[in-house]
């Protein structure tokens, strides 16, 4: 179709009918594959997270439903050069695994009809990690009625941010009381 409309509107010029449309195709195919695969590094790093964490004890929990307070996009302590490995911290859903020293924190976000994911960020308790993902440190916690509140300092970032998780408290609060965590976590 845009073939023949190229055609009618150049007088004639087959050359120029075929060409304009195969550079655009070629132009629509290669956005379409950059936005694609910036897309897929997030999730792809949280199947290599999951790779690291073999051996370990782990629990999974999947669709926890957070509320993140806290976080600036512009409170970066190097917004340049733009790096894909920061988590942004804005989501609705996560699905975390837990081990004995630390959290993977998966967020998902299902904004513009589709699922989107953040890049994940392995959440310490002490200083020992066991992935090469971006690293935040838990400062705090507290349970308030039917949600945990998190308060950690993520690396990136200068201020502190909170995140609420309000479904499956139990289990985090089972994980963040545990006894095997050398150092405990200050908490309520």
């Amino acid at each position: 179709m845009v073939t023949v409309l190229i055609y009618q509107g150049s007088k004639g010029d087959l050359g120029f009918a075929i060409v304009g449309p195969l550079i655009l195709t070629i132009g629509f195919l290669t956005m379409k594959l950059f936005i694609y695969a910036n897309l897929f590094k997030p999730y792809n790093a949280g199947g290599q997270a999951i790779k690291e964490l073999k051996g370990e004890k782990t629990e999974v929990l999947e669709n926890v439903c957070v509320y993140i307070k806290g976080f600036d996009l512009f409170d970066q302590k190097n917004s340049f050069p733009p790096n894909i490995r920061k988590t942004i911290y804005d989501f609705d859903k996560a699905d975390l695994v837990l081990t004995e020293q630390s959290m993977v924190l998966m967020g998902k976000s299902e904004k513009f009809g589709g699922e989107a994911y953040a890049y994940p960020v392995e959440i310490l308790i002490d200083k020992s990690w066991l992935t090469s993902l971006p690293k935040a440190q838990i400062k705090n916690w507290e349970q308030n009625n039917n949600s945990i509140n998190i308060q950690i300092e993520d690396y990136q970032y200068k201020n502190p941010i909170k995140i609420d998780f309000k479904d499956k408290t139990e289990e985090i609060k089972r994980w963040l009381t545990a006894p095997t965590h050398k150092q405990g976590v200050g908490g309520s």
